[in-house]
């Protein structure tokens, strides 16, 4: 992620606001000195899917990018695996140069407080990571009073930064909000942020107290920072489709190989409580995804056949319906949609090389915290129980850089064949297996068709080994 101390960029940012005509277009361009990649990587925050492209660098270093936006979203660029995020408006032009040898970054604007609205969400998004270790242990302990604290050192810093209320200033500080609540619903109910006078400073918190977020804000949904925030979506997710509801659906372990959730009782809950038609409608999405991804095929589909007459956001519905053939083509007994990748030595590697095997396909990335956690806990079971048995272990990393990806691998021990998939959400293979959230797992018989449409590691590592011994045989 992007740090302040690590950041190796010089970014000189021009800003060319159009008045009176609608502009959509928003330009990201520059010039990297001394490249390491013959290319960057350019995210922006989708409210279908969050689009990442490979961005060519030209042989005297420079690249440029044209993005349609229809409102505000955030952008990231990853310049040697670095995180640069911050947000844009339609009609923007971004003028950077990037510099690997420096070790501060330097912006420019014609506008004087857009240039500070920028630079104060990349450093306090530089500061927040920075603090991710601190935040995920107030989580762990449940330390609701350590999280605030937190939190407002977060609020102090950015506003610090801003010095002037302005448009964007109360979305800023609901991201703020959301994402440190996000963290905290990975491991508890939802907790109340408030804002502290004595951490803030009075002058601070007076000048932007009719701002600041309540301390309850999460019950009030924002349509705004909906459309332009993918940390806002995700908080959503997690606290209007998950976390209400784990301790009411889940009737056994979550680590459970018969772990039940009633996903009807998610979707009636979702649909009676949120009343802002475009959230609703893709939260209920979200829904049935994750109930497909879950391998509930039969409860996914009455869920969508139920809600699509209800779904008002027309391109969302579009998505459901789509969403329910992408998946009917990976339901238990379908053929696998075949593919070739690069292993680690060079060698192109199809999935039909192991017709006769059983394969067990597990895509993940570099990135992917939960990917590189289940690997550490359950590889070496894993490796253990499987040995000399009939099945193939093909790991799939979305990845940009080779190098990076070839590092990791190493790191964590990571047995098998291991290919790399440049790229990700725009991938063929990426839509063939529905592999835009991970990690996505599957598994696919001697005869080349799935088995499993997801069979993750750790209910991998718990079969017993007879069990292993009459599947495999």
């Amino acid at each position: 992620m992007f740090k302040i101390k690590r950041l190796l960029l010089l970014c000189s940012l021009q800003l060319c606001m159009f008045f009176g005509i609608a502009q959509t277009i928003t330009v990201i361009k520059g010039i990297v000195l001394h490249p390491v990649n013959d290319f960057i990587i350019v995210s922006v925050d989708g409210l279908l899917e969050n689009r990442k492209d490979s961005v060519l660098v030209s042989d005297a270093g420079y690249f440029k990018q044209e993005i349609t936006l229809e409102k505000g979203s955030y952008v990231t660029i990853n310049f040697i695996n670095q995180d640069l995020r911050f947000p844009v408006l339609p009609g923007d032009s971004i003028d950077l140069t990037l510099d690997e040898s420096l070790l501060t970054y330097n912006l420019t604007a014609s506008n004087p407080q857009r240039k500070r609205e920028i630079t104060a969400v990349i450093d306090n998004s530089a500061l927040f990571e920075g603090r991710l270790e601190e935040i995920n242990a107030a989580a762990e302990k449940r330390s609701d009073s350590l999280l605030n604290v937190i939190y407002n050192q977060q609020l102090k810093d950015y506003l610090q930064r801003i010095q002037q209320p302005s448009p964007s200033t109360k979305e800023t500080m609901l991201e703020i909000y959301s994402r440190h609540l996000t963290y905290w619903l990975l491991y508890n109910p939802v907790c109340a942020l408030k804002a502290n006078e004595k951490i803030i400073g009075k002058e601070l918190y007076n000048k932007f107290a009719s701002l600041l977020p309540s301390e309850k804000e999460y019950l009030s949904l924002n349509e705004p920072l909906f459309y332009a925030s993918d940390y806002y979506r995700r908080f959503l997710l997690n606290f209007k489709n998950i976390d209400p509801l784990l301790a009411k659906t889940i009737t056994s372990d979550s680590t459970s190989l018969n772990n039940t959730v009633n996903y009807q009782a998610r979707y009636q809950t979702i649909n009676g409580d949120v009343q802002i038609p475009v959230i609703r409608d893709w939260l209920i999405m979200n829904l049935i995804k994750n109930t497909y991804r879950a391998g509930s095929y039969a409860d996914a589909l009455q869920i969508s056949d139920g809600y699509k007459p209800l779904c008002q956001n027309s391109a969302i519905k579009e998505r459901i319906k789509n969403m329910d053939l992408d998946f009917a083509k990976l339901k238990n007994g379908n053929q696998a949609p075949d593919f070739t990748l690069e292993d680690i030595n060079g060698n192109q590697v199809s999935l039909s090389d192991f017709k006769g095997k059983w394969v067990f396909l597990n895509f993940w990335s570099v990135t992917c915290g939960a990917c590189t956690r289940d690997f550490m806990k359950y590889s070496p079971i894993i490796n253990e129980k499987y040995k000399d048995k009939n099945i193939v272990f093909l790991n799939i990393c979305f990845e940009e850089d080779a190098n990076k990806w070839r590092k990791k691998v190493d790191e964590l021990q990571i047995n098998g064949v291991n290919v790399i998939a440049r790229g990700w959400f725009n991938l063929k293979i990426c839509k063939d297996y529905q592999a835009d959230f991970l990690p996505r797992t599957f598994v696919i018989d001697k005869a080349g068709n799935i088995n499993d449409n997801q069979l993750p590691l750790v209910n991998l590592s718990q079969l017993d080994v007879s069990v292993i011994n009459e599947w495999l045989q």
